[in-house]
């Protein structure tokens, strides 16, 4: 026999007996839409955690003081950080080869009372920094509504828009309210009071009732509230924001930094520690879906063994006609792998409808619940789609392997006189 033969054979055997084949082949449609489903999802995750950390920055590293902060057994004080950033740090910093930005940041205490004193009213606010790298997590950085969010190095202030609707304006037309003045007051728990008159450079869209502020204004502010002239010379400052050249710059950034004492974090390490943890889902998600598919070999196995016992008469005649041992073997591993096939680029199409679907449901939560998350997290590759139908196949092969082998060591005379 010819191979084209034996391929048009084994392809029309698998019609002879739909209903049969259809169910063989069904086990194959579940394992495949499972993988599908799951490595589609996994795929999606990655590819989702990849865009948000590169809209964020991979080349942006966090540099907090080193050691720990330890609580004494007697007291409620605690002791200094181990290696204190310091403004000559910073200043050192600056000049490192790879260091395209950097943006040292103070933070208020958290016991501090702010009020906001603008458009006739009084609102409690809170400070937040004024680096132009600030953003949350998985967001992109803030844009301006009016104005700009790049505070002056003193001065200045940039209002959040809850804070600005908070004092009541009502408009959207946020452009009159830039150069307007405003003023910052801090209270203590004592009734002191110190006022700080600021001009209002910009609206951002961040939510929330909070005023950014330059770092020297929160310096000034920090001196006040503890009573000193010399908190930055004493504490340094609380996190450095350092953007690098390049994603390999701040890799080596990282690792320097880190050698003299600080603690760094870049998201070049988040980003390989999410990777890990969606390659080991990936793994597990694909298991579930090749039991399945292992299961479905005992389906198409007996499909095969019926369709051999069916058939022998025929296989008795192939081999009197000359058809060897290999070739009625070929033929029914064909047969088998067909069944494979066919239930796998089922499964893959209905796999990826099913994510097209889940897609859109995640689209429109995503929407109602304004999380700034966008894109597929359902995402059928092509890597996937041709792996899923290979494997499918694959598991027809084997399921046929032993079928055939029994087909192809039939006697002939014996399969002639088969009724």
């Amino acid at each position: 026999m010819k191979f084209k033969d034996q391929v048009s054979t084994a392809f029309s055997n698998v019609g002879r007996r739909k209903l049969r084949s259809a169910l063989a082949s069904l086990g194959v449609v579940v394992g495949t839409l499972t993988i599908v489903v799951m490595v589609s999802l996994a795929s999606g995750v990655r590819l989702q955690i990849n865009k948000q950390f590169e809209a964020i920055g991979l080349d942006r590293l966090t540099v907090t003081p080193g050691g720990r902060w330890q609580r004494s057994f007697n007291s409620t004080n605690r002791a200094p950080a181990k290696k204190l950033i310091m403004v000559e740090d910073v200043n050192r910093w600056r000049k490192l080869s790879g260091v395209a930005e950097i943006f040292p940041e103070v933070n208020l205490p958290n016991s501090v009372n702010m009020e906001l004193k603008w458009n006739g009213s009084n609102q409690t606010v809170q400070a937040g920094g004024g680096s132009a790298m600030r953003g949350a997590f998985f967001q992109p950085p803030p844009e301006a509504l009016a104005g700009t969010i790049d505070l002056p190095e003193s001065g200045g202030v940039v209002l959040n828009q809850d804070a600005v609707f908070g004092a009541g304006l009502e408009t959207n037309d946020f452009s009159r309210v830039i150069g307007q003045s405003a003023e910052v007051i801090l209270r203590t728990s004592r009734g002191e009071m110190q006022s700080y008159p600021l001009r209002i450079v910009g609206i951002s869209q961040e939510r929330g009732r909070t005023v950014q502020l330059s770092v020297a204004d929160r310096i000034a502010m920090k001196n006040w509230w503890f009573n000193s002239t010399n908190v930055l010379e004493r504490e340094g400052y609380d996190l450095v924001t350092i953007r690098g050249a390049d994603v390999s710059r701040a890799s080596t950034l990282t690792t320097q930094l880190g050698r003299e004492g600080f603690q760094v974090q870049s998201l070049e390490m988040f980003v390989t520690v999410a990777n890990r943890i969606v390659t080991a889902i990936t793994v597990m998600f694909t298991m579930i879906g090749g039991i399945a598919l292992l299961v479905a070999t005992i389906g198409i196995a007996n499909t095969m063994v019926m369709a051999i016992y069916e058939r022998t008469r025929e296989i008795g005649i192939l081999k009197a006609m000359g058809a060897s041992r290999s070739e009625i073997r070929r033929m029914f591993m064909m047969e088998a792998g067909f069944i494979g096939m066919i239930g796998g680029v089922i499964g893959l199409l209905l796999g990826w409808l099913l994510g097209l679907g889940l897609n859109q449901v995640i689209r429109m939560y995503l929407k109602y619940r304004e999380m700034p998350v966008h894109g597929n997290f359902f995402v059928v590759t092509l890597a996937l789609a041709v792996g899923a139908i290979v494997f499918a196949t694959f598991i027809g092969l084997l399921a046929g392997l032993l079928p055939a082998q029994r087909a192809a060591r039939l006697d002939p005379l014996e399969a002639l006189r088969h009724e």
